[in-house]
């Protein structure tokens, strides 16, 4: 998919528990970069709403035994779209999904954090850069 006119954006970001917390991972650091990286590519953010087209980031961490830390994170460009379906009269709101990257780090908590919130960023600005050619 290749998201055209797109100026302003949601940003939704779940899954930073105590979990995540102890492995590196903090809300206050991570939404404002991403929202940064977000703002520098020239759309206007709207944080923690998925009303129209979103950003969503979901973070989830487990700790092990002996201290290391595993995070599995996901970025998601979802919009939403009326569309008709066969078993119903009137067409109902649908959520899209239009990019989507995840992946996997582990290792010491410093290094986690660092890991995720690195690749994080990583995916925004591919994602920030996709939509700006698409509007070019």
């Amino acid at each position: 998919a290749r998201p055209k006119g797109l100026a302003r954006l949601g940003l939704v970001i779940e899954g930073i528990d105590a979990d995540a917390a102890k492995c590196g991972l903090k809300p206050d650091a991570l939404e404002p970069a991403v929202s940064k990286h977000l703002t520098d590519a020239g759309f206007r953010v709207l944080r923690n709403t998925d009303d129209g087209t979103y950003l969503y980031v979901n973070v989830n961490t487990v700790t092990a035994s002996a201290g290391l830390c595993v995070t599995r994170y996901d970025v998601t460009l979802y919009s939403h779209v009326a569309a008709p379906l066969a078993h119903t009269s009137a067409p109902v709101e649908l959520q899209v999904e239009l990019l989507h990257k995840g992946g996997l780090a582990g290792g010491a908590p410093a290094q986690n954090g660092e890991t995720v919130t690195k690749n994080v960023l990583e995916y925004v600005d591919q994602f920030a850069a996709r939509v700006k050619s698409a509007n070019k």
